[in-house]
């Protein structure tokens, strides 16, 4: 510091040099500590993306958005001090609102140097990566598969068998259906999708998803816990046409095409072994080992029929994950991991033990075949007689990254319902990985995972900069009976949902979070990205990516409007950013909307409006209830929030799962389920089971009605008191103590609503209720039999 400034500095200082003076020191601080650990010449890496940032380029002007803006020249400074010490020569003690806003800069320069060295880490990891695009290597025979697995999975199987695999005989894996989202189609010409009736909540219009309700405007089909009802409303009341029994399998997904239905669900199980015929034209019979899974079973229902009934099961080995329709051609994605290998497991404590297992192991691997590797599939009729099976992919149609990504087999089975439903051929291409995430654009198929990570080679301590990455497989479905396999690419962070991901114009975008591959929630130095691919012949190519979106937060919702992207981050606080993609090289935020709380689905509802639908939360980041939000985003570089409507204590569903949220645009009406509980200041209040309707129009939120299949809940009590014995056997009693609660009916939380000629339709696992729209009174409740 120069005499002169320390002279300034020994006069009295006024709060507003105070101010300056902080906020410079502390932006020179963060600006020296970020060049401390970076290259020579990062200092003034631009915000825009890691990939512009590698090229060298400078901002030719910094500005006050340019993280690498350099902060004022002493003169400046020194300027600024002379000019406010002038002001202020008089000024006494330093004000309350300068403290708060000497705080409020400070806590902005500390967020501006974490998002800076969360760039910084990004871009030095994808130095390390290289590119982010690369071809799968597509196999010849079954010899060629073997061959991969074996030598892969010797190198990676421990004492107890595969990591993330069967380890035991009959062991059963805790693994879930991944629930998919979904839409409806018709084929009565009488009726208009849309107009006369909705459809599911679909991400892509024409693009239909598995949801728990459909209906063509005539029918409603719905899928209740084990069963699927299906009811005729074209009558003055709906009527219950059939109810099929599913075995004892729940959570079933429906997809309607005409006179067909197909149900999905995911039981455990292991399919008998079949005959399997070698391209030499010999064949074998292959019995494994018994071995327990997920098997995802699909149950096509003849509507045609007098009485509906079921036609036909498909069963393939492995979890269900999604599935998608088109014009009547259906795209199972599937997860498989190797059953019915009987693992030897260590017989004795201590390191010897399981290293003799692992030895053992690795023969085991050694000796499999294919078959306990690749899925097989089981075809049944009416009678539940197997009229088909074997494997369910040719060998020469499995793919595999050049990178091990573990035992899973990721399959993608298409099947033309609207020709022979389950009777016609399938299609099927494999990759030797897992698959979560399935988003479906009018060409192309995209399944993504997190990439796998080798936990024998897990890092000692969790801070060494490794983030977790998410890899992007792309199938082509222009061709109505197959889909095959394009191409994959790599992008740093991991994946929400499908909401996640967009195609628009020829470019794939995707929102991820970065975390460390060991943990899921986003961390103090983590961040978000969007990323933008060229989708072409040859599959994916990076163009564009911004990055320091909600620096140690994570996504909780993403919306792609045209060129538009809404992306929600919280920790504490809700920053909804609006990004411009127009320029797809160049993605940039435009602006920014800071809310308690969070939005976790956002919903178009007319010309720059939005809903938000999600969690309101306190100044601590602590969830308070259900808040659905109304944003203004005609001006996107100052978004803002026009209304609100909240249910202290309520959680929806739609936070979830979009498909259970319902918007009907020539009213304005939106519909959520939602399970209200009282807080503690209202503990006497019975509990709410059911879905709430509001309407969006003059841009106001209000409450149009609340509906619920639950009947009158009964409160109980228990009353107790302590007594205590003492030594010599004399009792202390101790005061009554009253503990209240309610029986809750879990089974009338309404799963999906539909609107079908001025009535609103409301399913739950006890009843299908119909509402008129005007006025929202109850028309009828039809109740499923026990």
């Amino acid at each position: 510091m120069s005499h002169s400034k320390m002279r300034h500095a020994s006069k009295p200082m006024s709060g507003r040099l105070l101010v300056i003076l902080l906020a410079a020191g502390l932006f020179a601080a963060a600006c020296t500590s970020d060049s401390a650990d970076a290259p020579a010449g990062d200092s003034a890496a631009p915000i825009t993306s890691p990939s512009v940032a590698t090229d060298g380029e400078q901002p030719d002007t910094p500005t006050s958005q340019d993280p690498g803006a350099e902060p004022s020249s002493d003169d400046d400074e020194d300027t600024a001090a002379r000019d406010a010490d002038v002001d202020g020569d008089s000024a006494g003690e330093v004000s309350e609102q300068e403290r708060i806003a000497a705080e409020e800069e400070r806590q902005r320069v500390e967020e501006e140097r974490r998002r800076r060295e969360a760039e910084e880490r990004l871009r030095r990891q994808r130095e390390a990566d290289g590119a982010q695009t690369a071809a799968l290597e597509r196999f010849s025979d079954c010899g060629a598969v073997l061959g991969y697995v074996h030598a892969n999975a010797a190198g990676v199987v421990g004492p107890w068998g595969l990591v993330g695999g069967q380890r035991l005989k009959g062991d059963v894996i805790e693994e879930g259906a991944i629930v998919a989202d979904s839409a409806a189609s018709g084929d009565f010409a009488s009726l208009q999708a849309g107009v006369d009736y909705s459809t599911s909540n679909v991400q892509e219009a024409g693009i239909d998803e598995p949801d728990v309700i459909k209906t063509d405007g005539e029918r409603i089909i719905v899928a209740t816990q084990n069963r699927v009802q299906i009811v005729d409303v074209t009558g003055p009341e709906p009527s219950l046409a059939a109810t099929l029994d599913l075995d004892d399998l729940w959570g079933w997904r429906l997809l309607l095409h005409g006179d067909r239905v197909l149900a999905f669900a995911t039981r455990w199980d292991v399919i008998v072994p079949f005959e399997v015929s070698d391209n030499d034209g010999t064949a074998d019979v292959i019995e494994p080992e018994p071995g327990w899974g997920p098997t995802t079973e699909i149950v096509e229902i003849d509507l045609a029929q007098a009485v509906p009934a079921v036609a036909r099961r498909l069963s393939i080995e492995g979890n269900y994950v999604s599935a998608r329709m088109t014009d009547g051609v259906v795209r199972i994605v599937t997860s498989s991991r190797p059953r019915a290998i009987g693992w030897t497991v260590p017989e004795a404590a201590g390191i010897a033990a399981e290293e003799q297992a692992t030895e053992a192991n690795r023969e085991i691997v050694a000796s499999t075949t294919v078959d306990h590797w690749l899925p097989r599939y089981e075809l049944t009729d009416t009678a539940g007689t197997t009229v088909d099976g074997g494997r369910l992919v040719d060998c020469d149609r499995v793919w595999a990254p050049a990178h091990y990504s573990g035992p899973g087999t990721l399959s993608v089975t298409t099947i033309d319902i609207a020709a022979d439903g389950l009777a016609g051929s399938l299609d099927t291409t494999s990759i030797m990985s897992d698959g979560s995430t399935v988003y479906a654009s009018p060409a192309h198929l995209y399944v993504t995972t997190t990439r796998w990570f080798n936990w024998h080679t897990q890092p000692e301590g969790p801070d060494d900069g490794t983030l977790a990455e998410s890899e992007i497989h792309m199938f082509d479905t222009g061709d109505a009976l197959s889909s095959p396999y394009v191409g994959s690419a790599t992008v740093t962070g991991t994946v929400l949902n499908q909401y996640s991901m967009s195609s628009h114009e020829g470019h794939l975008r995707i929102a991820t979070t970065t975390v460390p591959p060991w943990r899921f929630e986003g961390g103090p130095d983590s961040e978000s990205l969007v990323t933008v691919f060229e989708v072409n012949a040859g599959g994916l190519s990076e163009v564009g990516q911004i990055g320091g979106l909600g620096v140690g937060e994570r996504i909780f919702a993403v919306r792609y409007l045209g060129d538009i992207a809404a992306v929600v981050t919280f920790r504490q606080t809700d920053p909804l950013y609006i990004i411009d993609l127009t320029d797809p090289a160049s993605p940039t935020v435009r602006g920014e909307l800071k809310i308690h709380g969070y939005s976790a689905y956002l919903h178009p509802v007319g010309a720059d409006r939005l809903l938000g639908v999600g969690q309101d939360a306190d100044e601590e980041g602590r969830t308070l209830g259900t808040q659905v939000s109304l944003f203004d985003i005609s001006d996107l570089d100052r978004p803002e929030r026009i209304a609100q409507w909240t249910a202290p204590g309520g959680r929806s569903q739609v936070e979830f799962d979009a498909l259970a949220f319902l918007y009907w645009p020539p009213t304005g009406l939106a519909v959520l389920p939602m399970n209200q509980y009282p807080s503690d200041e209202n503990e006497g209040d019975p509990p709410f089971l059911g879905a709430v309707a509001l309407t969006t129009v003059d841009d106001e939120l209000s409450e149009l009605g609340r509906f619920s299949h639950a009947d009158p809940p009964l409160r109980k009590c228990r009353e107790s008191r302590e007594i205590t014995v003492r030594p010599d056997g004399t009792e202390e009693v101790g005061p009554f103590e009253r503990y209240c609660w309610y029986d809750v009916d879990y089974e009338a939380r309404v799963a999906g609503s539909a609107v079908i000629a001025g009535r609103l339709y409301l399913a739950s696992n006890k009843a299908l209720e119909s509402i008129e729209l005007g006025s929202t009174e109850r028309i009828s409740l039809l109740r499923w039999a026990d």
